[in-house]
């Protein structure tokens, strides 16, 4: 017999003290990289109007979780915060305010379609650059995306780069009909590759049938775009070409072009990027921990013409990386005779002034169920003073 009050429903879960802390320390890391880039941490309500994320080209209308107020208002709770961001953007701030840097950690509500172990709550980090468009912008972004993923622990991770107008000009030059050009963009998000060659034989531009059947293979270091750009007759898919091989430029300068490589066969699932696209794939992972890119044309719909560029860190997805740092903290249990409470506590006061993690005994404990904790110091208390076990 299921009963339902002992267990949490499809998609959600219970943190239990080792993931708390583990989750708490990625998150403090994560958040410190913010700061020192200059992102300010903002929040947004965990329910909003349906409006602030209908059609912006994000999460699925499908995917979210809405429900009416007492009113009628038809309410959802928050699927992605890029589009509370740009409502707050255009409607706290102005243009004498940019360059806007704000910074998050927050709680995302999505209904998974096909559930294979996806949370439908999760915590994602991120940070959105409001009001520039440049690749000045573009490589901020993207260092600080670098350093959050060190700041977490993340090792042996790869950060792949593509560029929103490359591909989608590459198609719409391509001497087909619009029901095949849209063919062969959904089969490239769905990475159907044998498809898309399929669907290419039929184009008889030579170069945009060789790109679209190459599309498996461009993804590597800058060779990759060497292999097409004399290939590209389109002044918009050159100039992304352009734009990422600058970027990779500044990247390397920094010394951090060892976490970039290049996908040019990505197209951003969230269809309002507009500019680079990137995605963060740690060793391990069969997903991105980590997804960002420009959007320039979403703080429009709330009113303010502004460009932007951002990205959010999977926290939870992180987690499953790594493991909690054991020596952050002296962790410490004091254990005491029934006339030494006082002198204990005081101790206990005294030494997490000092920084350290200390437990009252509070019932009989010994050194083995400690241990067993991960508690290796332990104090005793009593009328001859204090010792170490």
């Amino acid at each position: 017999m299921f009963i339902s009050r002992l267990h949490t429903p499809e998609g959600v879960k219970d943190y239990l003290p080792e993931e708390c802390a583990l989750k708490s320390e990625i998150e403090k890391n994560v958040s410190e990289v913010f700061e020192r880039f200059g992102y300010c941490r903002i929040t947004s309500p965990t329910f909003e109007y349906n409006d602030v994320f209908a059609n912006m080209g994000g999460v699925k209308d499908r995917r979210t979780y809405k429900f009416l107020d007492r009113n009628g208002s038809l309410l959802v709770l928050r699927p992605d915060m890029t589009p509370a961001i740009a409502r707050i953007a255009a409607t706290a701030y102005s243009e004498k305010d940019i360059p806007m840097r704000f910074s998050y950690i927050e709680n995302m509500f999505r209904s998974n379609e096909n559930y294979q172990g996806k949370l439908r709550e999760f915590t994602q980090a991120g940070v959105e650059l409001i009001g520039v468009n440049s690749i000045d912008a573009d490589a901020e972004v993207l260092t600080a995306a670098v350093d959050s993923l060190l700041a977490a622990g993340v090792e042996n991770f790869k950060i792949d780069l593509g560029h929103a107008q490359f591909l989608s000009s590459i198609i719409d030059e391509a001497d087909t009909d619009d029901k095949t050009k849209a063919s062969i963009q959904q089969n490239i998000i769905n990475k159907n590759y044998a498809a898309v060659n399929e669907l290419a034989e039929c184009i008889e531009n030579k170069n945009i049938r060789y790109i679209l059947q190459e599309l498996p293979f461009l993804i590597g270091d800058l060779s990759v775009i060497e292999k097409v750009k004399n290939r590209v007759k389109s002044s918009a898919a050159a100039q992304a070409l352009d734009h990422l091989s600058r970027l990779y430029v500044i990247m390397d300068g920094i010394g951090l072009s060892k976490y970039i490589s290049f996908d040019l066969g990505v197209i951003g699932s969230m269809d309002y990027y507009t500019g680079i696209i990137f995605r963060g794939y740690a060793r391990g992972t069969g997903s991105s921990i980590l997804d960002g890119g420009r959007y320039d044309n979403m703080v429009i719909k709330f009113g303010a013409d502004m460009p932007a560029v951002g990205f959010s860190i999977k926290i939870n997805d992180i987690m499953h990386t790594r493991t909690a740092s054991e020596d952050i903290k002296d962790h410490i249990l004091v254990i005491y005779t029934h006339d030494s409470s006082i002198a204990a506590f005081k101790l206990a006061e005294e030494l997490r002034a000092k920084g350290s993690v200390v437990e009252m005994s509070l019932t009989d404990t010994d050194k083995a169920k400690a241990e067993a904790r991960g508690i290796y110091k332990i104090l005793y208390v009593d009328s001859a003073g204090v010792r170490e076990a």
